[in-house]
Protein backbone atom coordinates (compact mmCIF):
# COMPACT_ATOMS: atom_id res chain seq x y z
CA UNK A 1 0.00 0.00 0.00
CA UNK A 2 2.81 2.40 0.90
CA UNK A 3 4.36 1.85 -2.54
CA UNK A 4 1.15 2.96 -4.26
CA UNK A 5 0.96 6.06 -2.07
CA UNK A 6 4.54 6.94 -2.92
CA UNK A 7 4.00 6.25 -6.64
CA UNK A 8 0.98 8.58 -6.66
CA UNK A 9 3.00 11.38 -5.05
CA UNK A 10 6.05 10.95 -7.29
CA UNK A 11 3.87 10.92 -10.41
CA UNK A 12 2.28 14.17 -9.23
CA UNK A 13 5.71 15.78 -8.76
CA UNK A 14 6.67 14.86 -12.32
CA UNK A 15 3.42 16.25 -13.76
CA UNK A 16 3.75 19.41 -11.68
CA UNK A 17 7.33 19.90 -12.86
CA UNK A 18 6.33 19.45 -16.50
CA UNK A 19 3.48 21.96 -16.14
CA UNK A 20 5.80 24.50 -14.54
CA UNK A 21 8.35 24.13 -17.33
CA UNK A 22 5.63 24.67 -19.93
CA UNK A 23 4.49 27.84 -18.20
CA UNK A 24 8.03 29.19 -17.89
CA UNK A 25 8.76 28.46 -21.56
CA UNK A 26 5.52 30.14 -22.63
CA UNK A 27 6.34 33.23 -20.58
CA UNK A 28 9.90 33.49 -21.89
CA UNK A 29 8.92 33.02 -25.55
CA UNK A 30 5.77 35.10 -25.89
CA UNK A 31 5.18 36.05 -29.51
CA UNK A 32 2.32 37.67 -31.36
CA UNK A 33 -0.44 39.72 -29.83
CA UNK A 34 -0.82 40.24 -26.11
CA UNK A 35 -4.33 38.77 -26.23
CA UNK A 36 -3.06 35.58 -27.88
CA UNK A 37 -0.23 35.24 -25.38
CA UNK A 38 -2.62 35.65 -22.46
CA UNK A 39 -4.95 33.06 -24.00
CA UNK A 40 -2.12 30.55 -24.31
CA UNK A 41 -1.06 31.15 -20.72
CA UNK A 42 -4.65 30.79 -19.56
CA UNK A 43 -4.93 27.42 -21.32
CA UNK A 44 -1.74 26.23 -19.63
CA UNK A 45 -3.01 27.36 -16.24
CA UNK A 46 -6.31 25.55 -16.80
CA UNK A 47 -4.45 22.39 -17.76
CA UNK A 48 -2.37 22.65 -14.60
CA UNK A 49 -5.54 23.04 -12.51
CA UNK A 50 -7.03 19.94 -14.18
CA UNK A 51 -3.91 17.98 -13.25
CA UNK A 52 -4.29 19.27 -9.69
CA UNK A 53 -7.89 18.01 -9.62
CA UNK A 54 -6.85 14.61 -11.00
CA UNK A 55 -4.16 14.28 -8.35
CA UNK A 56 -6.62 14.96 -5.54
CA UNK A 57 -9.05 12.46 -7.03
CA UNK A 58 -6.32 9.81 -6.88
CA UNK A 59 -5.57 10.83 -3.29
CA UNK A 60 -9.26 10.55 -2.44
CA UNK A 61 -9.32 6.92 -3.59
CA UNK A 62 -6.23 6.11 -1.53
CA UNK A 63 -7.68 7.87 1.51
CA UNK A 64 -10.41 5.25 1.69
CA UNK A 65 -7.76 2.59 2.25
CA UNK A 66 -5.64 4.34 4.91
CA UNK A 67 -6.69 7.84 5.88
CA UNK A 68 -4.36 8.17 8.91
CA UNK A 69 -1.30 7.60 6.68
CA UNK A 70 -1.82 11.03 5.11
CA UNK A 71 -1.31 12.75 8.47
CA UNK A 72 2.31 11.51 8.44
CA UNK A 73 3.01 10.61 4.78
CA UNK A 74 5.90 8.18 4.21
CA UNK A 75 7.15 10.34 1.31
CA UNK A 76 7.81 13.33 3.62
CA UNK A 77 10.88 13.85 5.79
CA UNK A 78 10.59 14.65 9.49
CA UNK A 79 10.63 18.43 8.96
CA UNK A 80 7.94 18.26 6.27
CA UNK A 81 5.75 16.11 8.52
CA UNK A 82 6.18 18.64 11.35
CA UNK A 83 4.75 21.50 9.27
CA UNK A 84 1.95 19.58 7.54
CA UNK A 85 -1.65 20.64 8.07
CA UNK A 86 -4.15 17.78 7.68
CA UNK A 87 -2.15 15.92 5.07
CA UNK A 88 -0.75 18.89 3.14
CA UNK A 89 -0.04 22.60 3.25
CA UNK A 90 -2.41 25.22 4.60
CA UNK A 91 -4.46 26.73 1.74
CA UNK A 92 -3.93 30.17 3.28
CA UNK A 93 -0.24 29.80 2.42
CA UNK A 94 -1.18 30.18 -1.27
CA UNK A 95 -2.66 33.58 -0.46
CA UNK A 96 0.25 34.62 1.76
CA UNK A 97 2.53 33.87 -1.18
CA UNK A 98 0.42 36.17 -3.37
CA UNK A 99 0.69 38.87 -0.72
CA UNK A 100 4.47 38.44 -0.56
CA UNK A 101 4.94 38.56 -4.33
CA UNK A 102 2.58 41.52 -4.64
CA UNK A 103 4.45 43.34 -1.88
CA UNK A 104 7.77 42.71 -3.63
CA UNK A 105 6.36 44.12 -6.85
CA UNK A 106 4.99 47.17 -5.03
CA UNK A 107 8.30 47.86 -3.31
CA UNK A 108 10.10 47.60 -6.65
CA UNK A 109 7.60 50.01 -8.20
CA UNK A 110 8.16 52.52 -5.39
CA UNK A 111 11.92 52.15 -5.83
CA UNK A 112 11.44 52.86 -9.51
CA UNK A 113 9.48 56.02 -8.74
CA UNK A 114 12.24 57.09 -6.37
CA UNK A 115 14.86 56.52 -9.07
CA UNK A 116 16.85 53.94 -7.17
CA UNK A 117 19.44 51.93 -9.09
CA UNK A 118 18.07 48.55 -8.01
CA UNK A 119 14.49 49.39 -8.88
CA UNK A 120 14.08 46.70 -11.54
CA UNK A 121 14.70 43.77 -9.20
CA UNK A 122 11.45 42.01 -8.34
CA UNK A 123 9.23 44.43 -10.22
CA UNK A 124 6.03 43.01 -11.60
CA UNK A 125 6.18 39.64 -9.82
CA UNK A 126 2.46 39.95 -9.13
CA UNK A 127 0.43 42.98 -10.11
CA UNK A 128 -2.91 43.21 -8.32
CA UNK A 129 -5.51 45.84 -9.07
CA UNK A 130 -7.58 47.29 -6.24
CA UNK A 131 -10.63 45.09 -7.08
CA UNK A 132 -8.39 42.01 -7.25
CA UNK A 133 -6.87 42.84 -3.88
CA UNK A 134 -10.37 43.05 -2.38
CA UNK A 135 -11.18 39.60 -3.80
CA UNK A 136 -7.93 38.15 -2.47
CA UNK A 137 -8.63 39.58 0.98
CA UNK A 138 -12.14 38.09 0.98
CA UNK A 139 -10.76 34.73 -0.12
CA UNK A 140 -8.13 34.90 2.63
CA UNK A 141 -10.77 35.56 5.27
CA UNK A 142 -13.07 32.74 4.14
CA UNK A 143 -10.15 30.32 3.77
CA UNK A 144 -8.93 31.02 7.31
CA UNK A 145 -12.43 30.43 8.67
CA UNK A 146 -12.63 27.07 6.91
CA UNK A 147 -9.10 26.14 8.04
CA UNK A 148 -10.06 26.88 11.65
CA UNK A 149 -13.22 24.78 11.31
CA UNK A 150 -11.28 21.76 10.04
CA UNK A 151 -8.56 22.25 12.68
CA UNK A 152 -11.24 22.24 15.37
CA UNK A 153 -12.67 19.01 13.99
CA UNK A 154 -9.21 17.39 14.09
CA UNK A 155 -8.78 18.47 17.73
CA UNK A 156 -12.20 17.06 18.65
CA UNK A 157 -11.39 13.74 16.98
CA UNK A 158 -8.08 13.50 18.86
CA UNK A 159 -9.80 14.25 22.18
CA UNK A 160 -12.51 11.67 21.53
CA UNK A 161 -9.85 9.05 20.87
CA UNK A 162 -9.07 9.02 24.60
CA UNK A 163 -12.71 8.18 25.41
CA UNK A 164 -13.17 5.52 22.76
CA UNK A 165 -11.56 3.01 22.47
CA UNK A 166 -9.29 3.46 25.51
CA UNK A 167 -12.08 3.91 28.06
CA UNK A 168 -13.85 0.60 27.24
CA UNK A 169 -10.56 -1.27 27.66
CA UNK A 170 -10.05 0.13 31.16
CA UNK A 171 -13.65 -0.60 32.17
CA UNK A 172 -13.52 -4.15 30.82
CA UNK A 173 -10.27 -4.88 32.68
CA UNK A 174 -11.76 -3.57 35.93
CA UNK A 175 -14.89 -5.67 35.41
CA UNK A 176 -12.74 -8.74 34.74
CA UNK A 177 -10.95 -8.31 38.06
CA UNK A 178 -14.28 -8.19 39.95
CA UNK A 179 -15.95 -11.11 38.16
CA UNK A 180 -15.38 -14.74 37.35
CA UNK A 181 -15.55 -14.09 33.60
CA UNK A 182 -12.58 -15.51 31.76
CA UNK A 183 -9.96 -13.01 30.77
CA UNK A 184 -10.01 -14.31 27.20
CA UNK A 185 -13.72 -13.60 26.78
CA UNK A 186 -13.38 -10.06 28.13
CA UNK A 187 -10.27 -9.46 26.09
CA UNK A 188 -11.87 -10.62 22.85
CA UNK A 189 -14.89 -8.40 23.37
CA UNK A 190 -12.73 -5.42 24.30
CA UNK A 191 -10.45 -5.97 21.32
CA UNK A 192 -13.44 -6.09 18.97
CA UNK A 193 -14.65 -2.76 20.35
CA UNK A 194 -11.20 -1.28 19.86
CA UNK A 195 -11.01 -2.48 16.25
CA UNK A 196 -14.46 -1.10 15.47
CA UNK A 197 -13.70 2.24 17.10
CA UNK A 198 -10.33 2.57 15.37
CA UNK A 199 -12.00 1.83 12.05
CA UNK A 200 -14.49 4.65 12.58
CA UNK A 201 -11.70 7.03 13.57
CA UNK A 202 -9.66 6.10 10.50
CA UNK A 203 -12.69 6.86 8.32
CA UNK A 204 -13.18 10.19 10.11
CA UNK A 205 -9.52 11.10 9.57
CA UNK A 206 -9.86 10.28 5.88
CA UNK A 207 -12.88 12.57 5.70
CA UNK A 208 -10.92 15.42 7.29
CA UNK A 209 -8.05 15.06 4.82
CA UNK A 210 -10.56 14.99 1.97
CA UNK A 211 -12.14 18.21 3.29
CA UNK A 212 -8.71 19.82 3.58
CA UNK A 213 -7.79 18.70 0.05
CA UNK A 214 -11.03 20.16 -1.24
CA UNK A 215 -10.25 23.49 0.44
CA UNK A 216 -6.72 23.46 -1.00
CA UNK A 217 -8.06 22.80 -4.49
CA UNK A 218 -10.84 25.39 -4.28
CA UNK A 219 -8.44 28.05 -2.98
CA UNK A 220 -5.91 27.39 -5.74
CA UNK A 221 -8.61 27.31 -8.42
CA UNK A 222 -10.08 30.62 -7.23
CA UNK A 223 -6.68 32.32 -7.20
CA UNK A 224 -5.76 31.05 -10.65
CA UNK A 225 -9.08 31.33 -12.45
CA UNK A 226 -11.44 33.73 -10.70
CA UNK A 227 -9.21 36.60 -9.53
Amino acid sequence: MECRFLACYEEWLQIQGADLNELLQAISSQNGSRARSEMELRELVEKSVRHYEEYYERRRRLLREDGPAFFAPPWCNSFEKAVLWVGGCRPSMFIRLIYSLSSAGLEAHLDNLAGRAFASHGEGLVELSAPQLVLVNELHRSTLLEENRITSQVATLQENLADRPLLPIVKERQRWRRSDTSRGEIGDRGDAEVVAAMGSYAAAMAGLVEAADRLRLETARTLLSDI
